[in-house]
């Protein structure tokens, strides 16, 4: 009998410890898609493109390099 106890014990264990491993990979899953990298005309740094801003010449790491190089 004690060992059928046992047995429920460790089985238990087991199955908690992989619904804890799936929840973590669901969770991974979840994270944001990749951004296109783009190059700052003034600089030449790479950034994502969210970060980025956009002038009439191309896209810039900071409004200054935006002014500066666009007037």
């Amino acid at each position: 009998m004690k060992y059928l106890i046992l047995l429920g014990v460790i089985s238990a264990v087991l199955w908690w410890l992989k619904t804890q491993r799936n929840s973590n990979n669901s969770a991974q899953d979840a994270s944001p898609q990749p951004q296109n990298m783009v190059r700052c005309s003034y600089c030449d740094l790479h950034l994502p493109q969210g970060d980025a801003l956009q002038g009439s010449q191309g896209f810039y790491c900071s409004s200054a390099h935006r002014s500066a190089k666009e007037g």
